[in-house]
């Protein structure tokens, strides 16, 4: 299953609501803290959030033995299941190595969160592959003129979305991150280097072909664009 759109801003699926979110409340039901000591116990006021995603199939358990093997503490600080599950590794306020520029500044002021996905696929005679050769069926984006080179991702499902956006007013209240959508967060933006505040991904700060997360699904980006729209004007 998946949609060709004509540029990476058409293809929204028209029944996703985003109008009800609201901020995650720590008692959520999929909201699970996952063991984990690979971090830095250090408070740094908190500036920007970056997404990323996996490429990795379900479950986390993969992600965290990658990066176990690492001497310097890479993590983020939440990793987000297709399935919506919020797995928590470590508080916000803490943090942990995941831009890879080398720039502390960056890493220690920003909260990063993954989301559970394949990322680029490659695609063979009508079906797609990931970059480890596995053949896969999952909702796919397609960009006919291609992002970073590939055309065709896994999309990000439904319920990753809705408690990314939990999460993201979440921390909008927490720590006064800006809501504003950033046209500029899908390639490397001198604004997400230099440290403006707001919502960011991976590509913002790591040129092609370095990095590919996130791709601009259409999904994604409506959801940014809303909660600016519903939330962005609210004083907490």
């Amino acid at each position: 299953m998946w949609f060709k759109s004509k540029s990476p801003y058409e293809g929204i699926t028209p029944d996703w609501d985003w109008s009800n979110l609201a901020p995650l409340s720590l008692d959520d039901e999929d909201l699970v803290q996952v063991p984990w000591l690979k971090y830095y116990k250090e408070i740094y006021s908190k500036k920007q959030i970056v997404l990323h995603h996996t490429v990795s199939g379900p479950g986390i358990d993969g992600d965290l033995e990658t990066w176990k093997k690492f001497t310097d503490h890479i993590a983020t600080c939440v990793i987000i299941g297709r399935d919506g599950k919020i797995n928590q590794l470590f508080s916000s306020k803490y943090w942990g190595w995941h831009l890879g520029c080398g720039r502390k500044d960056l890493d220690s002021q920003s909260i990063a969160v993954e989301l559970d996905s394949w990322g680029q696929l490659e695609e063979r005679g009508g079906d797609f592959y990931t970059v480890y050769g596995t053949k896969v069926e999952v909702p796919v984006t397609h960009y006919p003129q291609g992002f970073r080179g590939e055309q065709n991702f896994e999309s990000y499902t439904y319920k990753q979305l809705k408690s990314l956006g939990e999460l993201i007013l979440l921390w909008n209240k927490t720590y006064n991150i800006p809501l504003k959508y950033n046209q500029d967060m899908w390639e490397v933006s001198p604004k997400a280097l230099g440290g403006t505040p707001g919502v960011w991904t991976h590509v913002s700060y790591r040129p092609y072909p370095q990095k590919f997360d996130c791709h601009p699904d259409p999904n994604l980006i409506a959801l940014l664009k809303n909660l600016f729209l519903f939330w962005g004007c609210i004083v907490s």
